[in-house]
């Protein structure tokens, strides 16, 4: 299938590329073929690493071959770009289950949604998280022990999984129209933020999730960043030297 959407362009040989909260719903959505656009971009330009991190799809359940099937696109542009040297990261978002399996299949690494730090080649360090453990809810840490148990992990493997999917993703748009009224209490963000980074030794940390684009500075050096919600498809680049810019679609680059 042709890309019939507008392309990313990303600068030569990026040291880093983070893209997150793109949500695909099919294989037909317009925003997965640009992300797989962008993965292939990635390698054109010889990415050092690239970090999907977390909500890519609006559901996905990795211990069933369906998903691997109807996505299995952009799974082999991911080991593509790890044969051609590139680090490969996938965490976990909260719209995905059972990505520990991919594992079993493909060549790319898969995080947890708590994140890991990133190793530039300077010496930085960036915290890549996918941002949903910030959350001061403790209604929504039950929510989420229960959905990811093992209990919940069987029922779904013996579960028709194109049924599966079609149940998920009228709930997954149900409750994105109940979010539509929710408030960020960005100062709580900030601050659980603040305190990862302490706690990891890393001077910067990425999320996602929120559908916020942050760019705050934390004090003593530190900064967090976000990669906003695909409603405006954006990814982070990290040079060598440090220096993160927002990458748009068709953006023009010298």
């Amino acid at each position: 299938m042709n890309l019939t959407v507008k392309n990313f362009k990303l600068p030569q040989n990026p040291a880093l590329v983070v893209v997150s909260d793109v949500h695909i719903k099919t294989e037909d959505d317009e925003r997965y073929l640009q992300l797989c656009q962008l993965v292939d971009e990635a390698s054109r330009v010889s990415a050092g690493s690239l970090v999907l991190n977390g909500d890519i799809f609006d559901f996905f359940f990795g211990w069933g071959g369906y998903f691997r099937g109807k996505y299995g696109r952009l799974l082999r542009g991911l080991d593509k770009l790890v044969d051609s040297g590139a680090v490969v990261w996938f965490v976990s978002g909260n719209h995905e289950f059972g990505l520990e399996a991919l594992s079993r299949h493909h060549k790319f690494e898969v995080v947890p949604s708590e994140g890991k730090v990133w190793n530039g080649r300077n010496g930085e360090k960036i915290l890549i998280s996918h941002g949903d453990l910030l959350r001061f809810d403790p209604w929504y840490d039950l929510y989420r022990r229960f959905i990811r148990s093992h209990f919940v992990s069987v029922l779904a493997v013996i579960f028709p999984q194109k049924l599966l999917d079609l149940l998920t993703l009228w709930f997954a748009r149900t409750s994105r129209k109940k979010d539509r009224y929710r408030t960020l209490n960005h100062g709580k963000i900030i601050e659980s933020a603040s305190n990862k980074l302490n706690e990891s030794l890393a001077s910067t940390i990425i999320i996602g999730h929120f559908h916020h684009p942050y760019d705050e500075q934390l004090g003593n050096g530190k900064r967090l960043l976000s990669v906003n919600s695909w409603d405006q498809p954006s990814c982070l680049a990290v040079s060598d030297n440090g220096r993160i810019e927002r990458i748009f679609p068709d953006d023009n680059l010298s």
